[in-house]
């Protein structure tokens, strides 16, 4: 029928111009950095940096920390690295049938907030530790923003047993 084949031609349109608007996003994230956003990585701070060894030897280690964005903008860190492990994941506790912990691939940090990465919350998970992270050491973070600005900040490396 007419109708059918006008919805259908509606249908095509909307997905032309939503892949029109995805392919502008990927191609812009491929381009150099907006000079607005050079300046990010310097608007946030971090506190309270504490990394939690395993109990279990292989397991991976739970990085907690505040970050806090002292700029006018939104912020968004994309990717979390941690000395001394061969990888590092931005985590949240999510919920579906149950609460399930699971990577994330962005956070998104608001003017002037402060996000708590806490137990039971957004975390950073360190995987494949180096047997030279002990208790009582120090290591560091490095987190990086899209756009690819990074900043650094330590954390106290802590038995499993700490408190949290």
């Amino acid at each position: 029928s007419e109708t059918f084949e006008r919805e259908k031609l509606e249908m095509k349109s909307i997905y032309a111009a939503v892949a029109l608007g995805l392919g502008a996003v990927v191609l812009g994230g491929c381009s150099e950095k907006p000079a607005e956003t050079q300046e990010a990585a310097s608007s946030l701070s971090a506190t309270d940096g504490k990394m939690y060894l395993p109990a279990v030897a292989g397991n991976p280690a739970a990085v907690y920390f505040n970050l806090k964005n002292d700029s006018d903008r939104a912020i968004a860190v994309r990717r979390a690295d941690v000395e001394g492990a061969a990888r590092a994941e931005l985590h949240d506790y999510m919920e579906y049938d149950d609460t399930e912990m699971g990577s994330i691939g962005m956070v998104t940090i608001e003017p002037g907030e402060t996000i708590a990465f806490e137990p039971g919350k957004k975390h950073v998970m360190a995987f494949d530790l180096s047997p030279d992270l002990k208790p009582e050491s120090v290591t560091s973070v490095t987190l990086t923003m899209a756009g690819g600005d990074t900043m650094s900040f330590d954390v106290d490396v802590l038995p499993a047993s700490a408190e949290r």
